[in-house]
């Protein structure tokens, strides 16, 4: 798995793997936003040397302070299930330790299963509960937190 930083030359593909992953995706506006902040990091995956170098899968992470903050993670369906996903989050969690990070937090849903299960064999738990967090459907946000 080879990561780089992204940029709005991988903005369609990650719009792409975005539009697959959410009944209701960040429109290509907000990922350009991140791409221009510069407590804001977006990581891509793609496949090992040798392989269609596509992007795979992205992680957008803050750092502010010495908390990192994860904003967005999305897996192209055909590469779930391998491990994208944690290597992702192996590499932003390495480089939020180098910018002196001590503690990770993120939001998800309470019915989005696959992800609290891959949040808790990385080490998260539960801090609190956020009512009706989500716009689109007025559901809750499970806030989890770890230290790194």
């Amino acid at each position: 798995m080879a990561f780089a930083l992204a940029g709005p030359a991988d903005l369609a593909a990650i719009v792409a793997i975005e539009a697959r992953s959410f009944p209701f995706p960040w429109p290509p506006e907000f990922f350009l936003a991140e791409f221009g902040q510069p407590h804001s990091t977006t990581i891509v995956a793609r496949p090992a040397v040798g392989e269609d170098h596509q992007i795979i899968g992205y992680l957008i992470f803050w750092t502010l302070f010495d908390e990192m903050h994860i904003l967005n993670l999305a897996v192209h369906p055909s590469y779930r299930r391998r491990g994208v996903a944690r290597q992702l989050f192996t590499e932003a969690i390495r480089r939020a330790r180098s910018r002196g990070c001590q503690t990770a937090w993120l939001e998800v849903r309470p019915s989005n299963e696959a992800a609290r299960q891959l949040y808790q064999s990385l080490g998260f738990q539960l801090l609190m509960t956020r009512k009706r967090y989500y716009d689109d459907t007025g559901e809750d946000a499970l806030i989890l937190t770890r230290q790194l």
